[in-house]
């Protein structure tokens, strides 16, 4: 048995890291690592933003590839980077434990607690004012007197969550999804370019931010969502709220402290883990335009009503692209489905899939990692 990783979907920048750039890629296929010190078996994460990828191996080293237009792979070069190449830099002696992309900007989180951030910097989602800073690819250490346990970078924002379990902001907040009051204009002129704490938050082990969303779980399951609501992406009534500025509960479910959420552009994912049956359950809500939301039942083009996919058990992961998604369960069968237009699914067309599909490739498998950017997908796999 050997391992490999494997990647398919929109590949126009080289995210895919197999050595050229495509329009599409419609099945998955091998990547090439022998041209850098990556070893597919000690993959521990996998990320994409609208056309970079990075990857976090177990020694705490990250690896890059993709669209270099504002250093968002971390090489000094503005050409796209096609094969995976490690990042060095100040990142050459930390140990890394986690890494986050946006759009076209990236994150990486320290053993410490010490966050770095590079890419475009144009709405002040470095943490640095944009008149300063509008792009970089050498990482930048963020100032904060506390130790950051979480990060994730939506499409103009950076959401972080300290040691102390609150939730720090950057970047633009047109839509709400700073969770700070329109009303505080210095709190919000402030955030365009420094981390601000929201002020209504405590507790929280996680957040994820959308496209002009953000939703934050505390330790005991429990979500508040603000920013943008067009879709239903807060899993708040459509009719009620279109957006909003200030964190609000969810009211329709309870999830375990456990639960492990992640967000496309305007829809939410979630894979609510029970212990005790070993039973991993996966539900969805917001736009569902391309049937990211992978209910039959919903022929809507969005719902707000967070619902499980019931042909979905004992997932171990899941993971959201701009519209689309790619879980693994406990067989290390992979599964995707929502928009295909590049091949985002994996399943050799280019059409939209309503429902999860199980991942083509072209021998036996169990797959032991999945990631996902806005169009492209990668996995770590182990051949029969």
């Amino acid at each position: 048995m050997s391992s490999c990783l494997i990647s398919w979907g929109a590949n126009s920048h080289g995210q895919l890291g197999q050595g050229i750039q495509s329009e599409e890629c419609v099945v998955a296929r091998k990547v090439d690592l022998s041209g850098c010190s990556l070893e597919s078996r000690k993959i521990n994460k996998i990320v994409g933003g609208a056309g970079h990828t990075l990857i976090l191996d177990n020694h705490g080293r990250v690896y890059s590839c993709g669209w270099n237009n504002k250093g968002q792979t971390g090489f000094s070069a503005k050409e796209n980077t096609l094969s995976f190449r490690e990042i060095g830099g100040r990142l050459a002696d930390k140990v890394i434990v986690d890494v986050a992309c946006g759009w076209d900007c990236s994150a990486a989180l320290t053993i410490e607690g010490t966050l770095f951030l590079w890419g475009a910097n144009c709405f002040g989602q470095l943490g640095k004012r944009p008149s300063i800073v509008q792009w970089t690819h050498e990482p930048l250490k963020v100032a904060i007197d506390r130790k950051i346990k979480r990060v994730s970078i939506g499409l103009r924002h950076t959401a972080l969550v300290t040691e102390d379990r609150k939730v720090l902001v950057a970047g633009s907040g047109n839509k709400g999804q700073l969770g700070l009051s329109p009303s505080k204009e210095e709190e919000l002129f402030n955030a365009a370019h420094t981390f601000t704490e929201v002020p209504t938050l405590t507790n929280i082990q996680d957040v994820v931010c959308g496209q002009h969303h953000t939703v934050a779980v505390t330790e005991t399951g429990t979500l508040y969502a603000f920013g943008d609501n067009k879709h239903g992406q807060l899993g708040l009534d459509i009719d009620t709220f279109s957006k909003t500025s200030f964190p609000i509960k969810v009211p329709t479910v309870q999830f375990n402290p456990s639960v492990k959420i992640d967000s496309g552009w305007s829809h939410m994912i979630a894979l609510n883990v029970i212990i005790l049956f070993s039973d991993g359950q996966v539900f969805s809500w917001g736009r569902n335009t391309y049937g990211q939301l992978g209910c039959a039942e919903f022929r809507r083009p969005s719902s707000w009503k967070i619902m499980r996919i019931d042909s979905l058990e004992k997932i171990r992961q899941v993971s959201a692209g701009s519209e689309h998604n790619v879980i693994l369960n406990e067989n290390g069968r992979i599964f995707c489905w929502g928009w295909n237009e590049h091949g985002n699914c994996g399943n050799g067309h280019t059409r939209d899939t309503e429902s999860p599909a199980q991942l083509l490739f072209s021998s036996n498998f169990s797959a032991t990692c999945v990631g996902s950017g806005a169009g492209h997908s990668l996995a770590v796999i182990n051949k029969f």
